[in-house]
Order: structure tokens, then sequence, then C-alpha cells
């Protein structure tokens, strides 16, 4: 079976109401018609840097711009999948970031069903995925927080 590498970037979106802290996820619909739950993602265009992809793929997802990253070093999940017969190695880096604002919009309902501020609880009972849930765990575990 044919084997191809695939690499994304993302943000984890944080947002403090002034009592608590609160994660952004968003309802994704796949091109193969699927939904899940998960933070915003996607691919660089070429000559972007992973930073500038993740805070892209951010404001296009979710019409979130104003974001201050906590740290420059992403939090790195991978695994692989299968799709039209062939092996797909899938990482994905995600940058965790602070946002000014909790305003979001959906500018591209093709792909984005819902966007969705929750709690930590909240938001792990939401997320269709175990590395996704991980990701949290980690961003949980920072000491800003």
């Amino acid at each position: 079976m044919e084997t191809k590498q695939d690499i994304s970037y993302g943000i984890v979106p944080l947002y403090n109401n002034g009592t608590a802290w609160r994660v952004l996820v968003v309802h994704q619909i796949s091109y193969r018609g699927d939904d899940f739950w998960i933070f915003p993602k996607g691919h660089a265009e070429k000559g972007e840097t992973p930073i500038k992809a993740a805070l892209r793929e951010l404001q296009e997802e979710t019409g979130v711009s104003e974001v201050e990253l906590i740290d420059k070093t992403p939090i790195a999940v991978s695994y692989s999948f299968t799709h039209e017969g062939v092996r797909i190695e899938k990482t994905v880096e995600y940058f965790v970031g602070v946002c000014k604002s909790s305003d979001t919009h959906i500018s591209q309902p093709h792909e984005i069903k819902e966007i969705r501020w929750c709690t930590f609880d909240d938001a792990l009972t939401l997320l269709s995925h175990q590395n996704s849930k991980d990701v949290l765990q980690k961003v949980k575990s920072l000491p800003l927080l």
C-alpha cells in the first residue's frame, strides 16, 4: 500500500471571560461528509510558516484574528489512517493561543457546522478524537492556566 506524509497546523484557542478559561472547538464537516469536533487546523499554503498557517486557518474557520501565542513550540500529535487505498501518516502541530475576544463567525459553512466556546471539561466530552483530548490535557497543565 502506498504511504503519504501529511502535516497540518492548528491553534488551541483560549479565552478568559474574567472568571474562567474557555477553549474554542469547531464542529467540522469533512469532504467525505462525516463530522467531528476538533480544534481549528489546516494545511500550510506555499511559503507559509507553520505559525502563519495555524493563525490563518483559525481566522478562516472561526473569524478569530487577534491571538497571542503562549509558546511558539507546538504540541504535536501523529496518527495514521487509510484514504482511497493510500495510508496517510498524519502529523498535526497545535500552537496554544490566547484570544483577545470571544467573537466568532462561521465563514466556511461547507466545512464548519458550529463553533463553541467550552469549559475544559465540556470540551473533553465534546472532542471527537482521543488525540485532541490528549492535546487539551497538555494545555490544561500549562503554568499560565
